[in-house]
């Protein structure tokens, strides 16, 4: 799938960070979350912002997630610098939160209103009066059907290859290029671009740009739940997560293929349960025709059927993971 964002505004908005963080589910359609870090004094009063991205269309939900970064443990967590002090702009913190860090620069949560039409999200923003800082806000969105990467399927593994694309204007497409030039819009610059993979820990790193690379490590499961509830596979499934980071470019280019083994222990126990049951159909089959009459049929059936019948059954047992549940 194509993986090329275009962040637009009608002024020269100045973008200190850009996170774009996917996660891949493998069972349901993937998520994606999108932050911004922009210059205060770059902002209107009123002011939008374009986000393009290819698999937007017309009701697609993007959830803004300021809310969750009220929580000083999330905020925290998502910044990795320590909260000394947080403050709700004016009378009610869904106005927005000011957070103070040890050793960050402060940051101004602001909410944002959204509307998903094709192809781009135009996000609404509003800037308070009372601003400290940077302004910050983060969306969710949800892919209507299917992963975001490309997935590339063979018979004994499947490939998610992920080619994100910022700012690319080499190969702007059409869509794009009308919404730019009917909304006389600029392409925004951004310093910093954090690219981020959460990903199911079955597959494997196959490729990535190792001058890119600030580090993989497991998914902070029980962090991730209070800051993402929305994502409920993050309580049943094990991920990890590979983090990019790039700056100073015009554009930005993240490659990244991750490989899941289609051919598992579960694959490996239906082939050979289904040897054991051919040869257990032949061997009744012959049983069949050479049977005594004058002996009970039960008698006649040797002690290697039984043990071949046992261990189907186990087999059996084990892929529909009734065992893994008896012996935990």
């Amino acid at each position: 799938m194509n993986n090329t964002y275009y962040i637009l505004h009608q002024g020269e908005i100045i973008i200190e960070r850009f996170h774009l963080c996917t996660w891949e589910t493998l069972k349901e359609p993937s998520y994606i979350e999108f932050g911004f870090e922009i210059k205060s004094d770059s902002v209107k009063e009123t002011d939008i912002l374009y986000l393009a991205a290819p698999f937007i269309e017309t009701g697609t939900v993007a959830n803004c997630l300021s809310s969750n970064l009220y929580n000083k443990q999330n905020c925290r967590f998502i910044f990795n610098d320590i909260v000394k002090n947080s403050k709700s702009v004016g009378d009610d913190e869904r106005d927005g939160n000011i957070i103070e860090f040890e050793s960050r620069n402060k940051l101004t949560i602001i909410p944002v209103k959204t509307i998903c039409k094709n192809g781009y999200i135009e996000i609404q923003l509003k800037k308070t009066k009372e601003v400290e800082g940077s302004l910050y806000f983060r969306l969710l969105v949800q892919k209507k059907i299917g992963t975001i990467a490309r997935r590339k399927q063979g018979i004994a593994k499947s490939n998610y290859i992920y080619d994100v694309k910022v700012n690319e204007t080499r190969n702007i497409p059409e869509n794009v290029y009308n919404l730019k030039k009917d909304n006389d819009l600029n392409i925004c610059g951004i310093k910093n671009v954090f690219c981020l993979h959460a990903i199911n820990n079955n597959t494997d790193l196959s490729f990535l740009d190792s001058s890119k690379l600030k580090n993989i490590r497991e998914l902070e499961k029980e962090a991730f739940k209070r800051y993402l509830p929305e994502i409920k596979t993050i309580d049943k499934e094990e991920y990890n997560i590979v983090f990019l980071k790039d700056d100073e470019k015009d554009s930005y280019s993240f490659f990244t293929v991750f490989t899941e083994e289609t051919i598992g222990s579960k694959q490996i126990a239906l082939a050979i349960g289904t040897n054991i049951l051919c040869s257990l159909l032949f061997a009744i089959a012959s049983l069949r025709i050479d049977r005594d009459p004058t002996i009970e049929w039960y008698k006649q059936i040797p002690t290697e059927y039984y043990i071949s019948l046992v261990l189907l059954l186990i087999l059996i047992l084990y892929m529909f993971g009734i065992i893994k549940k008896i012996f935990k």
